[in-house]
């Protein structure tokens, strides 16, 4: 008589968590070499694409910085290109004189929005997900986002 086999739960794959990873690694890889060969806009280098599409509003360099969890003056170095291109334009901050923001040209807009729409079309083409799945993965990681930014807030700056 043979000895019952027992099911496992994890997958050849590996845990959940484990499977999760490793798809979130393989969608950043494959939209990120689609910034990189162009694809989503062309005449940016990924930084400038990353930092415009962070642009729905003006903000602060720091603030760009932590949302892009990159050092404040690798920031800089991509909103002075996006400057040189006529892309955006740093303003005083209307709550702090002192401070400045980046915020978008016209120009900018009109590019941040075909390079939303790329994006997106990229992104679908990418991940094969349905519309349903789609906005399941979006209040996901919006979530997983959340929880790292808030704890980026409370690292010390990588720049010293």
């Amino acid at each position: 008589m043979s000895e019952p086999v027992l099911k496992s739960n994890v997958s050849p794959l590996g845990t959940p968590e484990t499977q999760a990873l490793m798809g979130v690694l393989a969608l950043v890889w494959r939209m990120d070499e689609a910034f990189g060969q162009q694809q989503i806009a062309a005449g940016l280098g990924r930084l400038e694409c990353y930092l415009l599409m962070q642009l729905d509003c003006p903000r602060r360099m720091g603030e760009l910085a932590k949302i892009l969890m990159m050092v404040p003056s690798t920031v800089t170095s991509a909103a002075d290109r996006l400057e040189q291109e006529g892309l955006a334009l740093r303003v005083r901050d209307s709550q702090d004189r002192r401070a400045f923001q980046l915020q978008l040209t016209a120009k900018g807009r009109s590019l941040r929005n075909k390079m939303k729409r790329r994006a997106g079309q990229r992104f679908r083409e990418i991940c094969g997900l349905n519309a349903e799945e789609i906005q399941q993965f979006a209040r996901l990681t919006g979530k997983i986002q959340k929880k790292i930014l808030g704890a980026a807030a409370q690292q010390p700056s990588k720049e010293t």
